[in-house]
């Protein structure tokens, strides 16, 4: 009984290896295959999930790559836009600094819901 166990639960193992490296092919697939607007759609979605798990660590990476894609090099009014944004933003890592990583979550899926409108993303 403990082989047809210990076999199963080898089974399942190998299973789930299987099938994170299904995941795993998916996404990079979907990120290489992805319009930079897109691209930074997934970038809210990864800050807005690590908000709900409260993962300080992926929440600030996350805003920092939409901190960094911001745009200073064209014309003025990009500029002003851009530092909008960049205030904005800081806001957001004050508030997950300070754990109120719901109200944190709610801005970015504002500002996330907002971009897929404007750029027609989907």
């Amino acid at each position: 009984m403990d082989i047809v166990r210990r076999t199963m639960e080898k089974q399942k193992i190998i299973q789930s290896k299987n099938y994170m490296q299904y995941q795993d092919q998916y996404l990079e697939q979907k990120i290489l295959s992805a319009s930079p607007k897109q691209l930074i759609a997934y970038i809210y979605d990864a800050a807005i999930v690590s908000c709900t798990k409260r993962d300080i660590e992926k929440t600030t990476a996350a805003i920092g790559i939409l901190i960094n894609s911001l745009n200073f090099d064209d014309n003025e009014d990009v500029q002003d836009i851009s530092s909008k944004f960049i205030q904005y933003y800081e806001y957001i890592l004050d508030l997950v600094r300070k754990n109120k990583f719901d109200e944190a979550r709610d801005n970015l899926k504002e500002i996330r819901d907002a971009w897929v409108k404007s750029m027609k993303v989907y």
